[in-house]
């Protein structure tokens, strides 16, 4: 297309390419003081067997499977859990409840999709460091508290494996505390999970 003058405008001469942007995701490292196996296995395993879930540590995946964990109690709070997993672009979540005489089986509800989208959702605990938070026992000044809420986060993610915890953030003040309690409320609100 010509102007009136006769020249051709630039834009014409070299289009620019139409590049679409996407986040791109960090890969899931191993951080100074990772856990072989999650504080409080035991609780974790069994609930998770109780939910028809096998070892996160030992199932297979293959690259860009993703699926964590994040369970929360070990305390005055009886244990329940958010389970995520995104297998062959397709994202699915449960939330565990807790299993005692206010609830009924099966002790599970599915979660729904996101206001926004999976995506967008899984990268904002990305920001909250939900993939490269150290375990607490990392962290110096730790606050005894007797019976409060706990946080163990197991990750796995292009086969890749880490759990972490932090006991009692609610009482801490590292950074970090925060962080995981970010992480925490944005599953229980996004699903409007009661706490």
């Amino acid at each position: 297309m010509k102007h009136e003058s006769g020249e051709v405008p630039q834009a014409a001469e070299n289009p620019v390419p139409t590049v679409s942007r996407q986040t791109v995701e960090p890969p899931l490292m191993p951080v100074a003081g990772d856990r072989s196996e999650p504080l409080f296995a035991e609780t974790i395993n069994q609930r998770a067997k109780e939910a028809n879930l096998s070892s996160l540590k030992l199932s297979p995946s293959s690259a860009d499977d993703l699926e964590f964990r994040v369970w929360v109690g070990f305390g005055k709070k009886p244990l329940e859990g958010f389970v995520v997993r995104r297998n062959k672009g397709q994202w699915e979540g449960t939330f565990l409840e807790s299993i005692n005489q206010t609830t009924k089986p099966p002790y599970r509800i599915k979660l729904s999709k996101p206001k926004f989208s999976w995506d967008k959702f899984w990268n904002q605990l990305v920001d909250f460091g939900i993939l490269t938070l150290p375990d607490s026992s990392q962290l110096k000044g730790e606050k005894d508290v007797e019976d409060g809420t706990s946080y163990i986060i197991e990750i796995k993610k292009d086969g890749n494996y880490r759990t972490y915890s932090y006991l009692n953030p609610d009482y801490q003040d590292w950074q970090e505390a925060k962080q995981i309690l970010k992480i925490a409320n944005a599953l229980y609100t996004e699903f409007e999970i009661e706490r």
